[in-house]
C-alpha cells in the first residue's frame, strides 16, 4: 500500500478509535457511577433530541451527513483498491544525450515466464506493484512439494541475481514467492 493511503487509513482508523474508547469510557464510568460523569451527563437537555427532527434544517443536515459519508466511502474504496502498477522507471546510465527506461511489467512478466520453463516449477505468476514508495517485482513460483526446496531456492535465486545483475543500481527489487503444492492424486479406479 502506498504512502497517502495507508496514511488515510490509519488517521480515520485512529479517530474512530477515539470516539469509540471516549463513550465506551463515559458508558462504563455511568455503569460504576462515577458522580463527575453522571453529573456531566445531567447537563445535557435530552428533549434537544426530541425537538431536534421537527426542525426545517434537520432533513439537510441528515443529507449533507449522508452524502459526505458517501463520498468518503467512495474515496476510501477508490484509493483501496487501485492497482498500485509502477510506472515505467528511469535506469542508471541515463543522462543528457539520452533516457535508458524500463516498463517494471515487462521484466516481471520475462523473468516468470524463464522460470516456469524449469523443471522444478510448474507455474509462475508475475506483476510489478509499488510497495510504500518501493518498486517491486512480485514472482509467485509454484512448485510441486515433493520437490527440494532447496533445489528450488537455487532457481528462484539465481533469478534473483539475474534481475539485480540487469538492473545495476536500480530502485526496482524483486520479491519471490515460493508456493509448494501437494501432488494432485490419480483418481482410483476399483
Amino acid at each position: 500500500m502506498n504512502a497517502l493511503p495507508a496514511g488515510l487509513n490509519r488517521l480515520i482508523t485512529f479517530l474512530l478509535g477515539a470516539v469509540f474508547i471516549v463513550v465506551g469510557a463515559g458508558a462504563i464510568a455511568w455503569e460504576l457511577k462515577v458522580q463527575q460523569v453522571r453529573d456531566q451527563l445531567d447537563k445535557i437537555d435530552l428533549s434537544w433530541f426530541d425537538r431536534t427532527p421537527d426542525q426545517s434544517w434537520w432533513l439537510y443536515v441528515l443529507i449533507g451527513v449522508a452524502v459526505v459519508g458517501i463520498l468518503v466511502g467512495l474515496l476510501l474504496l477508490g484509493m483501496n483498491s487501485r492497482p498500485r502498477k509502477t510506472s515505467t522507471v528511469v535506469l542508471p546510465g541515463s543522462d543528457e544525450s539520452g533516457t535508458l527506461s524500463v516498463n517494471p511489467s515487462k521484466i516481471a512478466a520475462a523473468v516468470a515466464d524463464d522460470l516456469e520453463r524449469h523443471r522444478l516449477i510448474t507455474a509462475t505468476r508475475s506483476r510489478a506493484i509499488d510497495d510504500r514508495k518501493r518498486k517491486m517485482l512480485e514472482i509467485t513460483v509454484e512448485a510441486d512439494s515433493t520437490r527440494e526446496f532447496a533445489d528450488i531456492a537455487e532457481v528462484v535465486g539465481k533469478a534473483e541475481q539475474q534481475v539485480a545483475a540487469a538492473l545495476p543500481g536500480s530502485e526496482i527489487r524483486p520479491r519471490f514467492q515460493i508456493h509448494l503444492s501437494t501432488p494432485k492424486k490419480s483418481a482410483r479406479v476399483d
